[in-house]
């Protein structure tokens, strides 16, 4: 059976950069052939829509306003998407913009970091308790505006200094300040080592706690469900692998998180969401072998 050309193209692309890679300029065909290559498998993935193909009501803006604790900016990010299919990433047009504010300012446009009109951020300076942060999608000179007011400010009141929790041994308590209500949730970033000496990272990683009913603000993080959250985060990264090796220490920094919805434009498609997020953080090691 004759193999298809396009099957053969990550064969080319290496012959191209082996041969001509010592000839100047020309080296670089290799290298934008292989961009090509690597750009069109992330648009598959990402189900690339151009938005020139959509109408404005078939659009969903997808945006997350989130201040970390201690920081004076918000950082605004997101991308565009089709309806309720979270699966698809809508393109602008040249014609199109994303704009940002906070608290009434003029707009910024947002950034697009990755050059390939995927997603969309912004940093914006603020030093209101409760900033109010809009995200503006313009389209034939008309503006479409997304909406939404951070919650209050939270705090890691306890625990302080950075606490080990064991496999073995008791939960961790955790105080936020008393605005968070019970309904703030955590999530991992760090480093985790393997018992075959294996290392991985946890990059967001969402974490089981338990809202402690009898204290304002209080939580804790059970041994027994971090560690099914780490192997869990483990094994997704070994193609979900139970004979994966087990998890035996983490070094990581836990984030807290209060989120509110806000609004999105009536013209837009109904799926968009634009959310308000305040985020405070304490280190935290997880040892499996103790």
């Amino acid at each position: 059976m004759t193999t298809p050309s396009r099957c053969r193209v990550p064969a080319l692309v290496l012959l191209v950069s082996s041969l001509l890679g010592g000839c100047g300029g020309v080296a670089s065909i290799g290298e934008d052939i292989g961009n090509a290559i690597g750009d069109g498998l992330i648009c598959g993935l990402r189900n690339c829509t151009e938005s020139s193909q959509l109408n404005l009501d078939e659009i969903s803006p997808r945006f997350t306003a989130t201040q970390a604790a201690g920081d004076n900016t918000v950082v605004i990010s997101g991308s565009l998407g089709k309806s309720a299919n979270l699966l698809t990433t809508v393109l602008m047009a040249p014609e199109e913009s994303l704009q940002a504010s906070v608290d009434g300012r003029a707009d910024v446009r947002m950034s697009n970091p990755d050059g390939k009109r995927w997603d969309y951020t912004a940093r914006l300076a603020t030093s209101s308790t409760q900033p109010v942060v809009r995200v503006v999608f313009t389209r034939g000179g008309v503006r479409h505006v997304s909406e939404v007011t951070l919650p209050a400010a939270i705090a890691v009141l306890q625990p302080t200094g950075n606490p080990l929790l064991t496999r073995s041994g008791a939960a961790l308590s955790v105080r936020l300040n008393q605005s968070t209500a019970a309904t703030a949730f955590p999530t991992a970033d760090g480093t985790c080592s393997r018992s075959d000496g294996s290392s991985f990272g946890l990059d967001g990683t969402s974490l089981v706690a338990q809202a402690e009913g009898n204290v304002l603000g209080g939580y804790r993080l059970d041994p027994a469900a971090v560690d099914a959250s780490l192997t869990e985060r483990s094994r997704s990264l070994n193609n979900n692998d139970t004979r994966t090796p087990a998890v035996t220490r983490c070094d990581m920094v836990v984030t807290w998180t209060q989120e509110v919805l806000g609004t999105t434009p009536a013209t837009m498609n109904r799926h968009g969401v634009m959310r308000g997020r305040r985020t405070a953080a304490h280190a935290l090691t997880y040892d499996a072998r103790l």
